[in-house]
């Protein structure tokens, strides 16, 4: 009896492509806008993260202006991309790398809104109803 595999749809995944591990010098082939180069990308320095950014366009602008131009230019040796299906959550998947990794080529640590912070709301975990048996 044959029994067939169920596809699976890529529809709902959050990482739609990836590119891990390039040298720096391949950010002259990285995806452009045109072919959603929309993501997280990652740069290296000697094995070690060294900075963690976002694209919403263009990757390979991004890398250019990495490599050639700015303050991280010549810090970092490779790269890795992950290209996100929802442009709406690039920023929070981003967020949360910069907070768990905190690379040291980032200015800025991820945030979230404060609305969403446990740990400063302690009475919102404390307002669940008990139930209370009648007699």
């Amino acid at each position: 009896m044959n029994k067939k595999k169920k596809e699976v749809s890529d529809k709902n995944r959050l990482i739609k492509k990836f590119w891990e591990n390039a040298s720096a010098d391949a950010h002259k082939e990285a995806p452009g806008s045109k072919q959603r180069g929309r993501g997280i990308y990652v740069l290296y320095s000697k094995g070690n993260i060294y900075y963690i950014g976002l694209s919403k366009r263009s990757l390979r602008g991004r890398l250019r202006r990495h490599a050639l131009r700015d303050r991280h230019k010549g810090k970092w040796d490779s790269f890795s991309f992950y290209r996100i299906g929802k442009t709406r959550y690039i920023k929070d998947v981003e967020s949360l790398l910069l907070r768990v990794f905190r690379p040291p080529g980032n200015r800025v640590v991820g945030k979230f809104g404060r609305k969403y912070n446990l740990a400063k709301r302690p009475r919102a975990l404390r307002r669940t109803k008990k139930h209370r048996g009648r007699k």
